[in-house]
């Protein structure tokens, strides 16, 4: 049997929304699905969303791009900006949840304020909700379509001092199940890509000597890419693998696997 992997791969004629695709690996991932043929939505806030589109349609000039700023913790700015895709036709066939609250304070979880921890729950959980909600609507009524919601390894191994965020992944990864088993019979795919460290520039500058340990603590001594990553999400939201709903798929250089990092030992 000859399988035609290209064509599995390929979004030509879908729109793909990515949150939080104004840089970093959300534009790594939103540039990904522009090269695999799609209508790209672009999410960020009002400050940062202009120049991610500037960048993709100078690297891309016959791609179809749309800028999108909203608010995720603001459900009003949701139904808004999902209000106004469907009015220009460009809900989206494939949303990718990308979009976090990093959760970072000083506080630990005795001493951080309910409005700080419902802040990062707002964007998180609430905030991914409702974009899934409103555009696994419209993929119902056409029949099918794919969410990837962006995970951590921090919701099932807790990053000490990151509460807020740890909770909020893995009530991410709880809320994919439960998707995932109410609109499989819809045609609509749901899995979550559980990610451990994920190089950015903001691994050029770390403390000295933070990133050698880092990478000796991972099993494949070094992150994930952001490329590596993308292919990953593309392959989730292609129709590569119909039955694969309600994963969750692990990409974290094997971190997840080992009791203690290696320079702790037993």
């Amino acid at each position: 049997m000859k399988i035609d992997t290209t064509a599995l791969l390929s979004f030509t004629g879908k729109t793909v929304l990515v949150t939080g695709s104004s840089r970093n690996l959300g534009l790594t991932i939103a540039a990904a699905f522009v090269e695999a043929g799609a209508r790209v939505i672009l999410h960020g806030s009002e400050a940062n969303v202009p120049s991610a589109y500037e960048h993709l349609q100078a690297e891309y000039p016959e791609a179809e791009l749309l800028q999108l700023a909203f608010d995720l913790s603001v459900p009003s700015e949701i139904d808004a900006a999902f209000a106004h895709l469907a009015a220009q036709g460009w809900m989206p066939d494939v949303l990718v949840n990308n979009a976090a609250h990093l959760g970072i304070n000083e506080d630990g979880f005795l001493g951080q304020s309910p409005e700080f921890f419902r802040e990062v729950m707002e964007v998180n959980l609430f905030g991914a909700f409702r974009c899934c909600q409103l555009a696994a609507q419209h993929q119902k009524k056409q029949g099918g379509g794919a969410i990837v919601n962006i995970s951590s390894l921090a919701g099932h191994q807790g990053i000490h001092g990151r509460s807020a965020y740890n909770i909020s992944k893995a009530a991410l990864d709880g809320m994919t199940r439960a998707m995932a088993q109410e609109l499989s019979g819809f045609g609509v795919r749901v899995n979550s890509l559980v990610l451990g460290y994920v190089w950015t520039e903001r691994w050029n500058h770390l403390a000295e000597g933070v990133e050698a340990r880092r990478r000796k603590n991972v099993p494949t001594a070094a992150p994930s890419s952001q490329e590596e990553i993308a292919r990953t999400v593309l392959f989730l939201a292609s129709a590569s693998a119909p039955t694969l709903v309600g994963a969750q798929l692990v990409l974290d250089g094997g971190m997840g696997i080992q009791q203690l990092p290696k320079d702790i030992g037993v």
